[in-house]
C-alpha cells in the first residue's frame, strides 16, 4: 500500500497535465489513467479534503 491507498498510484504531470493513475474497477490487473488540467486536479484536492473532513466527523 502506497500513501493514496492500495488502488491509487502516484500522479504526476507531464506536458500541463496532470494524471492520476488508478486501479481499473472490474479488472484489478488494468490501469486507469485520468488525465485533468491543473485547476480540475486543484478543484478534485479540495473536493477531497472536504470529503476526509466529512469522513472523520462520521467516525464513532
Amino acid at each position: 500500500m502506497n500513501a493514496y491507498g492500495n488502488d491509487v498510484g502516484e500522479p504526476y504531470a507531464e506536458g500541463g497535465i496532470v494524471t492520476l493513475p488508478v486501479v481499473e474497477f472490474r479488472d484489478p490487473d488494468s490501469w486507469l489513467h485520468s488525465s485533468m488540467t491543473p485547476d480540475e486536479a486543484r478543484l478534485l484536492g479540495l473536493r477531497l479534503i472536504k470529503l476526509a473532513d466529512e469522513a472523520e466527523e462520521q467516525e464513532w
